[in-house]
This record gives C-alpha cells, sequence and structure tokens, in this order.
C-alpha cells in the first residue's frame, strides 16, 4: 500500500476516562528507513529498503492533550519542521480539538527526543507556550543536561542541544518531577527505562476507568507487535528498552488495561491482546 500524505483527515481522536478528556494529537507520520531499525528478518529488511513507501516501517508522531477541569496537559509537542514536511501539525491538531495555545496550562515531555520536543519551541528557541509550566522527570532532564555528547546524529550533542535549549527556554516554570509521581490531578507518570534513561509514558485515573501511555516502546507498531525483539537506533539502552518493552506488553495485555502510545497508527485508543509469538491491538 503507498502512503498518501495529500489526504486530508483529522488530526484528533478523543476518549473519556472518567471526567477526564484525553484527546490523541496527529502531529505527522513517517516512513522510517531500514537502517533505523535493528533485529528484522530478511524478507521485511528487503521490503522496507526496496519500498520507501512501505507499510512496515510506516509510524505516526503522537502528542496528547489532557483536559481535567480549567487544566489543559499537552503531552509532547511533535516535530515542527525538524523531520520534514509530513510532522510539524501538532498545533493544528490543538485548534481542532479547540484548544488555543495560550490555553495550554501544563506540558509533560515523555522524554527529550527532538520528535516530542521540537513543537515546544520557535525557530528562533523561545518558548511557544507562553502560559504553560513545563514538567520532566528529574532522571531525564539530568541525562540530557551533560555537556560530554559525541557529535553523532542519534542521540548526539545536536539533540542534546535541542533538549538543553527547551529547559532553558521554560526554566522560569520548570517542575522537576520524581519518577511515577503525579503530573496533575489524576495523571501520574510511568517510567520505562531504556529507550532514554528518564523515559516515562502516563497514566489517568478517574473514577473506575484508567488509561496507560507505553511511551516509546513501540516505533513500528506493524512489526513490533508481531516481534517484539525489532528495536530502533534511537534506543539509548537497547537492552534495558526490551526489557522495558516485554515487560509492558506483557503488563497491559494481562491487565486489560486500556493503552495508547507516541507512535501508534489508529485507533489510537485500544487494548493489547496475546497474539500468537507477539501481540495484536483490539
Amino acid at each position: 500500500m503507498t502512503v498518501n500524505w495529500e489526504i486530508r483527515m483529522s488530526r484528533i481522536s478523543s476518549t473519556n476516562i472518567g471526567s477526564i478528556k484525553v484527546t490523541s494529537l496527529r502531529d505527522g507520520e513517517l516512513v522510517l528507513p531500514v537502517e533505523a531499525l535493528l533485529n528484522l528478518n530478511e524478507e521485511d529488511a528487503k521490503e522496507i529498503k526496496d519500498n520507501t513507501e512501505n507499510t512496515l516501517s510506516y509510524t505516526n508522531v503522537n502528542a496528547f492533550l489532557i483536559q481535567n477541569g480549567d487544566r489543559n496537559l499537552l503531552v509532547d509537542a511533535g516535530c515542527r519542521e525538524l523531520f520534514g514536511p509530513t510532522c510539524g501539525f501538532v498545533q493544528d491538531a490543538l485548534a481542532e480539538a479547540g484548544v488555543l495555545i495560550e490555553q495550554v496550562t501544563d506540558i509533560y515531555l515523555t522524554h527529550l527526543h527532538p520528535d516530542h520536543i521540537g513543537g515546544t519551541l520557535n525557530a528562533d528557541g523561545s518558548a511557544v507556550f507562553s502560559n504553560a509550566q513545563m514538567h520532566i522527570t528529574n532522571k531525564e532532564h539530568k541525562f540530557w543536561s551533560k555537556e560530554n555528547f559525541d557529535a553523532v546524529e542519534v542521540n548526539g550533542a545536536d539533540w542534546a542541544g535541542l533538549a538543553q535549549a527547551v529547559v532553558n527556554a521554560y526554566k522560569d516554570r520548570l517542575n522537576l518531577l520524581a519518577e511515577g509521581k503525579e503530573i496533575m490531578a489524576g495523571v501520574s507518570t510511568v517510567a520505562i527505562p531504556g529507550h532514554t534513561p528518564g523515559h516515562s509514558g502516563f497514566r489517568v485515573d478517574s473514577e473506575d476507568d484508567s488509561l496507560i501511555h507505553l511511551g516509546d516502546i513501540l516505533h513500528i507498531q506493524n512489526l513490533q507487535l508481531i516481534d517484539p525483539n525489532v528495536s530502533t537506533v534511537f534506543d539509548i539502552d537497547h537492552d534495558t528498552a526490551l526489557v522495558s518493552r516485554k515487560r509492558v506488553l506483557d503488563m497491559v495485555s494481562n491487565d486489560k488495561n486500556l493503552c495508547t502510545s507516541g507512535h501508534w497508527l489508529s485507533p489510537k485508543f485500544g487494548h493489547i491482546e496475546r497474539f500468537g509469538a507477539g501481540y495484536a491491538i483490539n
């Protein structure tokens, strides 16, 4: 199937968790090259290499809007233009959801990779969300604050520089969180280490309902659910990330949790079930 970037469709999908409204915001879509993927079988690697518009390595970039009372919490903020013209539409998605930039009261960054933080900054390095408090876990903030990053493309000095620019732009409104702590009423962080040291998802609990965001344990849903051993070069600690992916997939399938994720395709909310040696979304 050829991916048609010109199709006009809604960028949002919403669900209610008790009295809390959660809306996915589709910032954009990408097809990852074979060079970004690890532990592929030969057939899948050939399909991806031979077809730059394949669906095996097709992925979305998702942010989330969580609304509870007078709080509008934005979780992650997309890429801006950093990954090309098919991404950078978080502000359009927010507008579709009926929320103005200045109405965002809080931002929580699951981790400080460019596809999650680029949209928090204008091109001149100033803060996009002028009224929002920024929330980051202590461990994630500490890691990207270091000065000893190598000049490499992935997880290198340029990515650290962007992370540091985000922190600096919001430094007067920065709240560092311990792992597992509440971001706002009904919303707490969920530690999922490996992708980055402080990589996290979030959990929403209200009344008798709950939702778990799985962070970036899945970048390429069409491959990694079938074979969780498939990984990406974006993981800082590949072994820990693999353990986290399998642990979390086992947990949510056993507990029948409603889930979502930073790179899920459609539907944006669903239940993960065991399917053969892997998993499927129902």
